[in-house]
Formats: C-alpha cells, structure tokens, sequence
C-alpha cells in the first residue's frame, strides 16, 4: 500500500506485478482488472468482455477507467432488461450479474476524491442489478435487512435450496473497499456448491453503510458481528452449532477482532490475517509518523505533501482517499490517526474458536501480517499459505477464486465434521 522516503509517501504498487501477464503496465490498474475477470469462474464476468473493456482504458486514467467499465456495464444492463422483457430470464439473470461486477469495477477508484458525486449512483447501479439478478435465482438468494443499533445492515442470504433444512451457516464480510454483491463471486457461490448456506452482510465503513447510511468503520467490530450472529440464529435453517465467520481482506482484521468476544461463532477464517493493521500502515507511511500526528504545524505540513502524492499515483491517491472515505476523515492526518486502535495485540490470545490464517507470497497490500496472527492464537488453529507457484499469490489470492475455494473450504469440511 504505502511505503516512505521522509514525510513523502510513495507507492509500492510496482513489487505487486503479477505473474499471468500484464493487461496493463500500471500493476494496479492490472490487479484490479484481475480481480474483476477472475469472477468469470463464478458469473460475475466473461472474459473478452472484460479484455475488450481494458483495451479502451487508458493506462493510469482513473477517469478513463471509470468510463470505459461503466459502458460496458450500462450495456449489459441494458440487455439485461431487454432479456427480461421477452421472459429470457436465465440470460437476464446472468447478464445482471456481469453488469453489477462491472459497475462495481467502473466505480472503484471514484472514492479517491471522497466527494465525487458519482460514488453513490455508481454503486447503486451494481447494486441495483444484483438484486434484479436475485429476483431470477428462484429464491436462492434473499435480500435481507439485519437489525443494528438504530438501524439495519444490508445482506443477502444465498441458499442451497429452499426445502428449509438446516445446514452449516458461512458468514462472509468484505473488508476495506468490497461490497456485499462482490462476495457472492468471491466465495458465496463455491460455498452455496459445497452445501453451505451463506449470509453476506456489509457493515459500517462498507458499501450502503458508508455511501447511504455513512455510518463509518469501527475498531470493535464485536458490535457488528454480535447482531448480524443474532439474525442468523433467528433464521429456521441454521444449524446453530455450525456456524462460520469469514473476512477477506481487511476483514482479516475485523473478523478474528469480532470472535475475541462473539463465541458462538465456531470457526473463523481470515484471508488474510490481519495482526496489527493500524501499525502497519503508519510503519509504511512515515517512520516519524507519531510525532507528525502529535504536532498540528507538522501535520499540516504532511498534509499538503501526502494530497501532492495523491494527486501523482493512482495508488496513492485511491488508498488514501479511499479510505479517508469510509473512516469518515477530513484529512491524511485525521485518518492516520485513526488506525492505531485497529490492532489485535492485546487479544488475539482470548480467541476459543477454531481459526483459519491466509497468507500470499505476493500480497503487498497487507504484507507480513498472517504469520504473527498465527503465532498469538491460543486456540486451535491452522496457517494456510497460497503461493504464485499455484497462481494465488496475490493479495487474498486474486485472479484465482477456484483455488482459494477449494483448499478454504477443505479445511472448514474436515473442521467441522470433527464436531
């Protein structure tokens, strides 16, 4: 994510090339382009589509890509509803999902400028076309509203079948910049393949929540993961001694911090684990970075020196607005300043269920953070680790969503079958 010279942060994105040939020279561009043709495994993509799209991209243009992705997506809308209106409800069904994917891919960068006012309709759109795919899945994917606080939460419930019996319960997050309809392609469908039933639900600081509801993260994501266990357990299909909780991502962080205290959670799995990401963010940006943050003058300064930074790298500039977005920060200093509480050094050893930490050997994103997640844990536990070797190695196995699938959910059959 970011790395320092001085008070200057400088991106990193150049050591996370990957191995399956380059689409783009700029290697987040080309991650990002993989993470959206890599759904073509699970429906979310097809494959010249997705080529055909980046060939009219300009390389390192934020605004070039958000147009290009969004024409192809309001296309594919568009032959959506025409599939639709002649009763063709297969292919307007899996034409919807393609074009919420894309949708979501065109809008990715616009949190850079937090105050875009396309961030909101951008979304919108994806989300507006994964539930009219939804309404064409025979019921097998529900929409669902999860009391919370003052509020609901936003979440789908995917079904193996509608016979009502109950099965083992995959509870799926995203973490830093994913959305809800983005992990029905990401692990949903392979779990719903395995016989488990799904419940994906968003939080504060993600999709709705941030964009509509602007609701931003919090470090004690126990608060969260408590109501959305209680949901579960008032549905008639779960197996209350079978559920799971899974997050991707930064929710490597967020779920393992939600088991510390919600205990009937059965296992947990983090991809990839996350021990310490406040420290390891501010490690990246500025050796100094504790006295920069303490000192209004210095601060200011860093200020203006991180916006000049955002403004020469699509990396830079989206990883910082971005996430001054969804931490609801005014500035590169006040959203550095709340990363520290995000940490689990002080109660990763309390955590009782069985644990699952992912590591990549090619993840640049949260490098370094699994293995000492792994080593503080007390319960039982098992480190998987995804190398380029197998093509997964990159940051939550990107471009490679079959083989994550298969070796995941291996481990969570053999768990569970022992209790």
């Amino acid at each position: 994510m970011l790395l320092t010279t001085g008070m200057v942060a400088v991106s990193d994105a150049e050591s996370n090339k990957n191995a399956t040939g380059a689409v783009f020279p700029d290697s987040e561009f080309n991650f990002q382009f993989l993470r959206t043709i890599g759904y073509a495994v699970s429906g979310g993509a097809d494959i010249n589509e997705c080529l055909d799209t980046a060939y009219r991209v300009k390389n390192g243009d934020i605004e070039s890509w958000y147009l290009e992705w969004n024409r192809t997506a309001g296309r594919l809308e568009t032959t959506g509803d025409e599939f639709l209106a002649r009763s063709n409800n297969v292919s307007a069904r899996e034409t919807y999902l393609r074009a919420s994917n894309y949708y979501r891919t065109a809008g990715f960068y616009l949190t850079k400028n937090p105050d875009d006012p396309r961030i909101v309709p951008t979304w919108e759109r994806s989300r507006d076309c994964f539930l009219k795919a939804a309404d064409l899945s025979n019921n097998l994917i529900r929409p669902v509203r999860i009391p919370f606080e003052n509020t609901t939460l936003p979440g789908y419930l995917c079904l193996v079948d509608t016979d009502g019996e109950k099965r083992p319960l995959l509870i799926v997050q995203t973490g830093y910049d994913g959305t809800g309809e983005e992990l029905y392609f990401q692990v949903a469908k392979f779990a719903v393949d395995r016989g488990y039933n799904v419940l994906i639900f968003e939080g504060p600081g993600q999709g709705e929540v941030i964009r509509v509801q602007k609701i931003p993260f919090r470090y004690n994501w126990e608060s969260v993961v408590t109501p959305v266990t209680n949901y579960a357990l008032s549905q008639s299909i779960v197996d209350p001694e079978r559920i799971v909780l899974m997050g991707i991502s930064f929710g490597g962080y967020l779920a393992p911090r939600a088991v510390v205290f919600e205990h009937r959670i059965k296992a947990c799995i983090a991809n990839g684990g996350v021990y310490d990401f406040g420290g390891s963010i501010l490690q990246r940006v500025s050796p100094d970075i504790e006295d920069i943050l303490s000192d209004e003058n210095k601060s200011k300064t860093f200020d203006q020196e991180i916006l000049k930074a955002m403004d020469q790298s699509v990396e830079i500039g989206w990883a910082i607005g971005n996430g001054m977005y969804i931490f609801g920060a005014r500035t590169p200093s006040d959203y550095f300043r709340m990363l520290p509480p995000y940490t689990l050094k002080e109660v990763a050893p309390q955590i009782r269920c069985n644990m699952l930490v992912i590591e990549t050997d090619n993840d640049t994103l949260i490098p370094g953070q699994a293995r000492p997640l792994y080593d503080a844990l007390t319960s039982p536990k098992e480190f998987m680790f995804f190398t380029s070797e197998e093509g997964a190695g990159l940051h939550c196995q990107t471009g490679a969503v079959m083989i994550s699938s298969e070796r995941i959910f291996n481990w969570l059959d053999s768990v569970l079958q022992q209790n």
